[in-house]
Order: C-alpha cells, then structure tokens, then sequence
C-alpha cells in the first residue's frame, strides 16, 4: 500500500467518483462498511476503494442492474 495521507485518498477517491460518474455517496458507504465490519483503519479502507476503480470493479459492477442497463 502506497504512503498517501488519508486526505489525499479523500480526495483521489473523490475525485475519481467524478471521472467514473459513480456516486460519492456511495463509495463512502462502502468505505465506512470496511471500516466498522471488518475492522479496517479509514486510510486502508479508502486505498482499497480507489483501487476498486484501477481493477475495473467498479465499472463491472455498474453494468449489473436489473434490465441489463448500467445502474
């Protein structure tokens, strides 16, 4: 895991919900399930929510929707 700050990764996952039209919101539900379900600290919970985007799981998940449309 890389040495950034947790704000940097605030802000780098802020920003890449932006670029990947995916909602911050939910992004940082995801984040606060890591933190209080698995124990995770905030700043290892929100590298692995970036890296979510740069595997391309996000965008895969986004294509899962009911009617076969992205959600």
């Amino acid at each position: 895991m890389s040495n950034k700050k947790v704000e940097e990764l605030r802000t780098e996952l802020k920003e890449t919900c932006e670029k990947h039209n995916t909602r911050l919101s939910g992004m940082e539900y995801l984040v606060n399930y890591y933190i209080k379900s698995l124990n995770w600290t905030e700043k290892e919970a929100l590298q692995y929510a970036v890296d979510l985007f740069k595997n391309g799981t996000i965008e895969q998940i986004k294509f899962i929707g009911n009617d076969g449309k992205p959600i």
